[in-house]
C-alpha cells in the first residue's frame, strides 16, 4: 500500500529522526480514507513507545510535509470535508498531546497471587474470526467430538496465529465485525481445588471455556451486557471478573471469546487473581479512590431525598410543575443508576437487564430535557406571562419527544452507538444554543424567580456540555484529561440546579405567602368598606324615613286638616281658597316624593344627570319669573362619581338656593356655575337681588337646612350677601 501508511510500515520508527527520513512525497497520495491512514500513523507512533517530545517533532514534520499537498488534494478532488477532518487532526493533536500519555503496552497475561500453585503451561495465543465464521466439528481436532459439553463455536482445531500486536490493533480500530479469541494453558499443581478470577476488561460479551481431558467443558459467561456470573461474590461483581474453579491437579486449555456490539470497551490484556489478591486489590482500589463510591452514594441519596421532597410538595399542593420536576429527577436518577450500578456491585435494575443500558442510554439523557422544559413552562406560568416564548418552548418539547422516539428505535435496530452519539451531540448542541437564547431572553426580564430557575438551567446545560466534551476526549481520542470521573460535571450541574430550584421554590412560597397576606389585607379593607357602605346605606335609609316622616307626614297632615275645614266651610270663596292650598300641598308632596325616588335611583349616579335635573328645575322657574340666567358647567364634570347620599344633599342644597332666589330675592339676573379641579367640586348660585344682612345668614329661609346637609358631606358652604348687593351661595365638596 502506498501513501503515508505504506511509508510508515516500511520504516522501523523508533525515534523522531527516523520518522523524518520519510520522503517528501508524504501527503501526496491521500485517499478518501485519509483520515483513517493518519489515525494509523498516530497509532503506530504511540504503540512504538516514542517519547512525547519525539512525537511532537513527528507531528510537526507531518504538518510541514503534508499541509500544502493536502490543499492541492482538496483542489484536485473537491473532498473538502475529508480534508477538513485531516486538518482538524493536525491542528488538535499537537494541542492535546501534552495531556496524553503514550499508551502502555500491556503483557498478554499477568498473574496476581498463587505463587507456584497455578502454572501457565503455554503462552497466550490469539485468533481473530469474523462474525459467523465458527469452527466446524472437523476443526475441533482429534478427539474433540468426544468432549462432553463441547461447543461448536470453540475453535479447538484452528491455528491461533494472529500476532498479539495485530490483535490489539484490530480491537482499537473496530472490533464489532469480529470475534476475538485467546487461548492459554493452566495447571493446578496442588492437591486442593483452586478458585481464581479472570479479568479481561470492560467488554460487551466475554465467554470463558475451560477444556480439561476427561471432564465436561465448563463455560462462564460475563460482560457488560450480561448479568454477573451466578455465584459471584461482591468483589467479583464489583471487579467484573469471570470466576472459575480448578480441581486438584487439573490442567487444560482456557479459551476466551470476546465480542463487541458497541464501541464502548476497554481491553488491556488478561489478569488472573486468586481470591485473596482480588479482595486486596478491591480494598486497595477503594482506598485509592475511596471518595468515588462515597460521592456516588451521597449523590444518589441526595437525588432520592430531592425526589421525596418534591413528591411531598406535589401531594400537598397538587400543582403540575412539581409532578414534572419529580419525573425529571427520576429520569436523572435512573440514568446515573445505569452508569454506577455495575461498578458499585449492586443488582437492582440495569445489572439484571443489562441491555437497558444500551437501549435507554440516550433516552434517559433526552427525557430530562423534555420534562425540565415542561416544568419551567408550568413553574413560571409562561402561557400567561410569556405567551410567545411559551410557544417556542412547546415546539422544542415536541421536537425532543420525536427525537427521543427516533433515537430509541434507531438504537434498538442498529446498536450503532457511534452514530447515535454523533447525532445526539448535534441535537444537544442545538438544545444548548436554544436554551442559551431562552436564558438570555429571560434574564433580561430581571425577575428574581425567573433568575433562580434560569440559573439552574444554565448549570445543568453547562455540566452536560462539559461532560460530553471530556467524555469524547477520554473515550474516543483516548486522552487522559486528569479527570477521574467525567460524570462529576453533570452531577455538579444537577446539584447546583437543585439548589437553585429549592431556592426558587422557597422564594415562590414566600412570595405566595406575601401575596396571600396582601389579599387578606385587601379583603379586610373590602369588608371594612362594605361595612362602611352598609352603615351609610342604613344612614340613607334612616334619612329617607326621616324625610318621609317630616315632609310627607306633615304635608299629609296639612291636607287632612285643610280637607276638614273645606268640608265645614259654608262660604264658597273660602272653600275654594282651602282647596287651592290642598292642591299646592299635594303638588309639593309629589315633588318631594319625586326627588326622593330620583336620588336613590342608581342610574342617576353621575354628576351629569344631577346637573341635568337641576338645570331643568332652574330654567322652568327662571323663565316663569322672566329672570335672565346663565348656566356654566365645566367640561370635565363627567369624571365625577358621587355617592348616593352626596347626590341627594347637593341636589337639595341647589334646589333650596334656586327656590330662595326665585321667591325672595326679587332678582332680574341669575348665574349658576359648576367646576371641578380633580379634587374639589365647586357649585355656586348667584343673583343680583335684594340680598340680606348677616343676621339672616343663619336663620334665613332654608339656610339652616343647607348648612346641615353641607356638614353631612364634610363640605364647605359659603353664603355671601348684603342688603341691595345680591346673594351668592358657594358649595365646595371634597370628592372621595
Amino acid at each position: 500500500m502506498t501513501g503515508i501508511l505504506g511509508e510508515f510500515q516500511q520504516i522501523p520508527l523508533y525515534n523522531a529522526d527516523m520518522f523524518c527520513q520519510l520522503p517528501d512525497a508524504v501527503g501526496q497520495s491521500f485517499r478518501d480514507d485519509g483520515e483513517l491512514i493518519l489515525r494509523d500513523v498516530f497509532y503506530g507512533i504511540f504503540k512504538r513507545g516514542m517519547g512525547i517530545s519525539s512525537v511532537q517533532q513527528c507531528l510537526k514534520f507531518l504538518y510541514d510535509k503534508s499541509g500544502l499537498q493536502i490543499i492541492c488534494f482538496a483542489k484536485d478532488t473537491g473532498d473538502i470535508a475529508g480534508v477538513a477532518r485531516i486538518l482538524l487532526y493536525l491542528l488538535l493533536f499537537p494541542l492535546l498531546l501534552p495531556a496524553q500519555q503514550p499508551p502502555e503496552i500491556y503483557p498478554p497475561l499477568i498473574r496476581h497471587g498463587f505463587g507456584k500453585d497455578l502454572a501457565v503451561t503455554s503462552g497466550v495465543f490469539s485468533l481473530i474470526d469474523t462474525v459467523g465464521g465458527t469452527a466446524t466439528k472437523a476443526d475441533a481436532g482429534k478427539g474433540a467430538e468426544n468432549i462432553p459439553g463441547m461447543d461448536a463455536d470453540i475453535p479447538v482445531g484452528r491455528a491461533f496465529n494472529t500476532p498479539y500486536a495485530d490483535f490489539i490493533h484490530q480491537m482499537d480500530l473496530d472490533p464489532r465485525p469480529y470475534i476475538f479469541w485467546q487461548r492459554f494453558g493452566l495447571q493446578n499443581r496442588t492437591g486442593r481445588a483452586l478458585d481464581f478470577s479472570l479479568y479481561c476488561g470492560y467488554l460487551d460479551y466475554a465467554d470463558l471455556y475451560f477444556i480439561s481431558p476427561g471432564r465436561p467443558v465448563r463455560r462462564v459467561s460475563g460482560g457488560n451486557l450480561r448479568r454477573p456470573p451466578a455465584g459471584s461474590t461482591y468483589a467479583q461483581r464489583r471487579s467484573a471478573v469471570l470466576p472459575l474453579r480448578l480441581a486438584p491437579y487439573e490442567s487444560g486449555q482456557l479459551f476466551l471469546k470476546i465480542r463487541q456490539r458497541t464501541d464502548e470497551y476497554d481491553f488491556s490484556g488478561l489478569s488472573i487473581y486468586d481470591p485473596d489478591t482480588l479482595n486486596a486489590s478491591f480494598v486497595q482500589e477503594l482506598m485509592d479512590g475511596g471518595y468515588y463510591p462515597i460521592i456516588q452514594a451521597l449523590f444518589q441519596g441526595f437525588l432520592l431525598c430531592q425526589l421525596l421532597y418534591v413528591l411531598f410538595q406535589w401531594l400537598m399542593v397538587r400543582r403540575r410543575e412539581y409532578l414534572y420536576y419529580f419525573f425529571y429527577m427520576a429520569a436523572i436518577s435512573l440514568y446515573f443508576l445505569s452508569k454506577e450500578e455495575r461498578p458499585l456491585g449492586m443488582e437492582l435494575l440495569f445489572t439484571r437487564f443489562p441491555l437497558l443500558k444500551i437501549y435507554l442510554g440516550k433516552t434517559l439523557l433526552i427525557l430530562p430535557y423534555f420534562l425540565y422544559f415542561r416544568f419551567v413552562r408550568s413553574f413560571l406560568e409562561m402561557q400567561e406571562n410569556y405567551p410567545v416564548l411559551n410557544k417556542w418552548i412547546r415546539w422544542s418539547e415536541y421536537f425532543l419527544l420525536g427525537y427521543m422516539v427516533f433515537d430509541f428505535v434507531f438504537i434498538l435496530l442498529t446498536l450503532n452507538r457511534k452514530l447515535q452519539t454523533q447525532v445526539y451531540t448535534f441535537v444537544l448542541l442545538m438544545v444548548f444554543l436554544l436554551a442559551a437564547r431562552f436564558i438570555v431572553y429571560m434574564y433580561r426580564r430581571r425577575k428574581t424567580l425567573v433568575s433562580f430557575i434560569i440559573s439552574g438551567s444554565l448549570f445543568v446545560a453547562t455540566g452536560n456540555i462539559l461532560g460530553l466534551i471530556f467524555s469524547y476526549l477520554q473515550f474516543n481520542l483516548h486522552l487522559d484529561m486528569g479527570v477521574p470521573d467525567i460524570f462529576v460535571f453533570s452531577q455538579l450541574g444537577i446539584v447546583l440546579e437543585i439548589f437553585c430550584f429549592t431556592a426558587g421554590l422557597s422564594y415562590k412560597a414566600q412570595a405566595s405567602e406575601k401575596e396571600k397576606i396582601k389579599s387578606q389585607e385587601r379583603l379586610i379593607e373590602q369588608l371594612k368598606a362594605n361595612e362602611l357602605l352598609q352603615t351609610r346605606m342604613q344612614s340613607i335609609r334612616n334619612k329617607i324615613a326621616q324625610d318621609l316622616h317630616d315632609d310627607i307626614g306633615s304635608t299629609l297632615s296639612s291636607i287632612s286638616i285643610l280637607s276638614d275645614l273645606a268640608l265645614k266651610e259654608k262660604n264658597s270663596g273660602q272653600t275654594l281658597l282651602t282647596m287651592s292650598e290642598i292642591k299646592d300641598s299635594s303638588l309639593l308632596l309629589m315633588e318631594r316624593m319625586d326627588d326622593i325616588v330620583w336620588s336613590i335611583n342608581p342610574r342617576n349616579d353621575s354628576l351629569e344627570n344631577l346637573l341635568i335635573r337641576v338645570k331643568h328645575f332652574a330654567t322652568t322657574l327662571f323663565e316663569a319669573r322672566e329672570i335672565d340666567y346663565t348656566i356654566h358647567i365645566q367640561d370635565n364634570i363627567h369624571q365625577v362619581r358621587l355617592p348616593m347620599d352626596f347626590r341627594q344633599h347637593i341636589y337639595l342644597v341647589l334646589k333650596e338656593a334656586i327656590n330662595n332666589l326665585v321667591k325672595y330675592a326679587r332678582a332680574t339676573q341669575a348665574d349658576i356655575r359648576v367646576s371641578f379641579d380633580h379634587r374639589v367640586l365647586a357649585l355656586s348660585v348667584k343673583d343680583n337681588g335684594c340680598g340680606f344682612g348677616d343676621s339672616r345668614k343663619s336663620t334665613g329661609n332654608g339656610i339652616p337646612g343647607m348648612q346641615r346637609r353641607a356638614a353631612l358631606m364634610n363640605a364647605a358652604l359659603d353664603i355671601r350677601s348684603g342688603p341691595g348687593e345680591g346673594t351668592e351661595i358657594i358649595l365646595r365638596v371634597d370628592i372621595p
